[in-house]
């Protein structure tokens, strides 16, 4: 009985506790998802470290962190900004808009305008991203540089002018960008940014007529004992590409480096790998290396490393191989691939051989590689493929020892052994995207489409969201000589060639759209797909192929004239082979049988 009663008391207890946790939950609910808020925040912060890389999974996880954060505590302000600080360094272009979209809501100071700016603009110079998120992080910047400019007197700060100029610059507007600079120099003469930014403009505009008012800009900020100075006179050696500097002229840069406390050897080496190439005779071009050395201690494994890769960019490859002997080279792999690619380009194969079977402490992959190529530049293929099938177990599951070999094999220019190694590669799952990516980057060109399509059928697995990749394998999926029509797959073709085109108005969907209307046997709306018949010109100016395709859409609307001038003005030689093999199936009456 008294064990009965102790039970019920206890049930009558833990249904009181659950009832006051039930019907109070809404007072205690708010503060423990802002602890918990707080707990992840703090950890998140941990992510912001430069050092953790967004090539890492590291990196992903604080943003999950900061994420939950964001969303626990909604409202808090420094939750929201950690989360997408982070999220900007691992997708720029997503954080971008989430900026955008609050900036629109909430408005934001000119300052925070003026700062989502830059972060656009860093958006747009980042070259590994894909050109579909650049175009993204330009229409916000656009936006944002629009509103800064109705505000009164904005663009009259230099650093505002020097903003507006580059994301002008950025999107393809040069010649704007230059005159804003030049329009903000005549208020700011002494503005070194701008005058750094005028002459990058200069030079990629090559106009030679801005090049003394240029020149006498850089010299005034040369003179300067800082940081400036020594910019500047990184920004005279570009202008050696639109006229080249006189040898007095690089000496006094030397001179004016060496006055310098903040000149490091890398802003020497620049004068004088010009001045190297400036050098008539032998003894001058000693002169000049004998110079460069003097900023090095050799003897500094560092710094012999600098030094060696210096001379190999020059092609001072004789002079490689005598600073870099056998006995220093063999210690270290950097140091040892330096000095049989200067073997290899004096044609030094003997050495080869044998410097490769006298190095033991060089790691095995490398000798093989190196091998391999010794035995390619004598022309024996053969040999040389069959040590590379040596070298694949060697490198085994590891990407970085796989993209090391590749990376080697593309600067030493020997493609035929790198294609070997990535055709090998792509059935690996995790070497599949980057041996992919690299076959379509060394043999679109070469390829049978059938061996393209293979690759690109892989590839959209991983990059389906990447706009130039969809568009082009669109493309190539509609030359393919063996589609049915009618069919179920050319209907889904045809309408996502009609989805792009409102997506991008561009003459690859244009192209793109009109091959699939010939392909479904409606040429008249392939060309309604060419654009306006005043600019049928324009498709002179494209791709080879596409030009083909636009003249075979005005033959069969019966406009034999326009066609035959556009086909008249193709150069069969440059269409790549999956094309050229495509279109002669395609269309054999009209495409030449020589070529």
């Amino acid at each position: 009985m008294f064990g009965l009663n102790l039970r019920y008391i206890f049930s009558i207890l833990a249904l009181f506790l659950f009832g006051v946790s039930f019907f109070t939950s809404e007072f205690f609910l708010p503060y423990l998802k802002q602890w918990k808020s707080n707990q992840l925040l703090y950890l998140s912060k941990v992510y912001q470290d430069e050092s953790i890389s967004n090539e890492t999974n590291l990196l992903e996880d604080g943003v999950r962190k900061a994420r939950i954060a964001n969303l626990l505590s909604p409202t808090n302000l420094e939750t929201r900004e950690n989360f997408i600080n982070l999220l900007f360094r691992s997708k720029p272009t997503e954080a971008l808009q989430k900026w955008a979209d609050i900036m629109y809501i909430e408005g934001g100071t000119e300052e925070k305008k003026a700062l989502l700016l830059d972060r656009c603009i860093k958006t747009l110079k980042n070259d590994n991203l894909p050109l579909y998120q650049r175009r993204i992080a330009g229409e916000i910047a656009v936006r944002q540089l629009n509103t800064l400019l109705s505000i009164n007197g904005w663009i009259d700060s230099p650093n505002n002018s020097l903003i507006t100029a580059e994301l002008l610059a950025e999107t393809g507007n040069p010649e704007k960008a230059k005159n804003v600079v030049k329009q903000s120099l005549e208020n700011h003469p002494t503005h070194a940014e701008s005058i750094f930014l005028l002459t990058r403009l200069t030079v990629h505009l090559k106009d030679k007529d801005s090049l003394a008012f240029i020149g006498s800009k850089l010299a005034k900020l040369a003179s300067r004992k800082s940081k400036t100075g020594v910019e500047a006179v990184r920004h005279m050696t570009l202008l050696h590409v639109l006229n080249p500097l006189s040898k007095s002229s690089l000496q006094k840069c030397v001179e004016i480096l060496q006055s310098n406390p903040h000149a490091e050897p890398i802003d020497f080496m620049r004068v004088y790998a010009l001045q190297y190439s400036n050098a008539k005779e032998d003894f001058e071009k000693s002169d000049v290396v004998e110079s460069c050395q003097e900023q090095f201690d050799l003897d500094q494994k560092n710094d012999l490393l600098i030094f060696s890769r210096w001379l190999a960019r020059l092609g001072a490859f004789n002079r490689l191989s005598q600073f870099l002997t056998p006995s220093k080279a063999k210690i270290e792999e950097e140091l040892f691939k330096l000095r049989m690619n200067a073997l290899a380009q004096i044609n030094d194969l003997e050495s080869i051989h044998f410097e490769v079977n006298n190095a033991p402490i060089i790691p095995e992959r490398w000798r093989l590689v190196i091998e391999s190529r010794a035995f390619a530049l004598e022309g024996n293929y053969k040999e040389s493929l069959k040590v590379l099938d040596r070298l694949l177990p060697v490198l085994g599951n590891d990407p970085r020892l796989v993209r090391g070999i590749c990376e080697y094999l593309e600067s030493a220019k020997d493609i035929k052994g790198l294609t070997h190694i990535l055709q090998k590669l792509i059935d690996q799952p995790v070497h599949q995207t980057y041996a992919l990516k690299k076959l379509m980057h060394h043999r679109a060109a070469s390829a049978a489409l059938e061996e393209l399509l293979g690759w690109m059928s892989k590839l959209s697995k991983f990059h389906g969201n990447d706009e130039f990749f969809s568009e082009t394998y669109l493309y190539f999926e509609l030359l393919d000589p063996f589609l049915a029509s009618p069919s179920q797959k050319l209907d889904f073709l045809l309408k996502e060639a009609k989805q792009n085109i409102i997506l991008r108005d561009s003459p690859q969907t244009k192209i793109t759209l009109a091959l699939a209307h010939l392909r479904n046997r409606a040429p008249d709306q392939a060309l309604v797909s060419l654009g306006p018949i005043s600019q049928w010109r324009d498709w002179q100016n494209t791709r080879s192929a596409w030009t083909f395709i636009s003249s075979q859409v005005f033959s069969l609307n019966n406009d034999s004239e326009k066609a035959m001038i556009l086909l008249n003005s193709i150069d069969f030689t440059t269409l790549d082979r999956a094309e050229k093999e495509s279109l002669s199936q395609l269309f054999p009456q009209t495409f030449p049988s020589t070529q």
